[in-house]
């Protein structure tokens, strides 16, 4: 039996990947819509008198079941709004959590900001609780450092937030800029080495194309792999970023972008955010097309261009289920984008100057049989070779 193509072998693993993952993702999502609480039938002024008679019993439990309940079964109305209310209270007047009350009064404020119930009740608590989340994050060090950040654009009224975002977005890339280099030089040496691949996989097939291929990656110092390994460096700057916006949110409020304002947001509630505390749906498809025409702009290996295209589409359409899933805010999708936009405009520049020779790499010096060579002194000089007499 013929033995299968190792290119062959890597697009059927890539496309078995993509499919699984898929599938994955449908049956969490459904499961996250299937596994809802149950509704009740009764009347929505019976359930909320049900919530405030299980809050006086204390039982919280139960009152948040049955506020979500409302919330869910009316959602759209002014019940709908009034059942993330109710349980924006729970949490705030009787479980003393803050934190989670502000999550269900900003839920509010997206979904429902032309509401009754968000205008007499909801934005009045909003305040009050985002006041005292302001005042308990103010302490920590992460909310200092952007409160400083931003407090350098204060000339710009407003706008500074997205100043501050800006800077803050520059500054980390350039902080990236010597590891990021290596990435490039690496992606411009895989690009340099296709030619000789491709007479490989012309002549060779199977475990001794394998073989010629790590020999000529050896041979010129290409580690295929290192490119996938620099490009993890920017995930523990966005996880530090993303915990600072987070802490910083309240304040996020006072920000604006184009069309991120209240009179827009009212318009379209739930799509549009009214500042950039918010999720905006927008800004978040202007991100994820942005990502997608720099991974295809970034494609170092030829024969493998159908399956990163393929691999482009499939983490665009990822990162916006988990956008809209987890309701990301404008500020940080915003420096996202400025991030992303950077990297490409760094790589264009970066390929744009002329590129080294591929030459072989010289492991002449290199030590044999995984020996250590000893470190020479100071001054050290290798003897001259003598030559030999006749």
């Amino acid at each position: 039996m013929a033995q299968q193509d190792p290119i062959d072998q890597r697009k059927l693993f890539t496309q078995t990947l993509v499919i699984s993952m898929i599938i994955w993702l449908i049956l969490i999502m459904g499961w996250g819509y299937f596994s809802r609480p149950p509704v009740s039938d009764k009347p929505p002024n019976e359930v909320v008198a049900e919530v405030e008679k299980l809050r006086a019993e204390k039982d919280y439990v139960e009152a948040t079941r049955r506020a979500q309940e409302l919330a869910n079964r009316y959602r759209g109305t002014e019940y709908g709004a009034l059942g993330i209310l109710l349980e924006a209270k729970i949490y705030y007047e009787d479980k003393q959590d803050p934190r989670e009350a502000y999550n269900r009064l900003r839920q509010l404020e997206e979904l429902y900001p032309n509401t009754q119930v968000y205008k007499e009740q909801g934005l009045p608590l909003l305040e009050q609780v985002s006041q005292k989340i302001d005042q308990e994050m103010g302490q920590l060090p992460s909310y200092r450092t952007l409160d400083a950040i931003m407090r350098l654009f204060s000339f710009a009224g407003d706008a500074r937030f997205i100043l501050g975002i800006f800077f803050i977005a520059a500054v980390l890339r350039l902080i990236q800029v010597p590891l990021v280099n290596r990435q490039f030089a690496s992606m411009r040496k895989m690009l340099q080495i296709q030619p000789k691949l491709l007479e490989l996989q012309q002549k060779y097939s199977g475990q001794e194309l394998m073989q010629r291929q790590m020999a000529l990656y050896k041979k010129y110092g290409v580690n295929p792999m290192s490119g996938c390994l620099y490009a993890l460096l920017p995930i523990p700057f966005l996880i530090l970023v993303y915990n600072a916006f987070l802490v910083y949110q309240v304040q996020f409020r006072a920000g604006h972008f184009l069309w991120i304002n209240p009179d827009f947001a009212a318009r379209f509630p739930g799509i549009v955010g009214a500042h950039l505390g918010q999720f905006d749906a927008p800004l978040t498809l202007l991100y994820a097309a942005s990502m997608y025409l720099t991974s295809r702009l970034t494609i170092t290996d030829p024969s493998q261009a159908q399956m990163q295209k393929t691999m482009a589409i499939f983490t665009t359409l990822m990162l916006l289920v988990f956008s809209w899933q987890f309701r990301f805010p404008a500020a940080f999708i915003l420096y996202w984008l400025l991030t992303n936009v950077f990297y490409t405009v760094h790589y264009k520049l970066y390929m744009r100057t002329p590129a080294p020779e591929l030459t072989p790499v010289d492991d002449s010096q290199a030590p044999r049989n995984g020996a250590v060579e000893k470190p020479k002194p100071m001054g050290y000089q290798p003897p001259k070779k003598r030559s030999k007499r006749k």
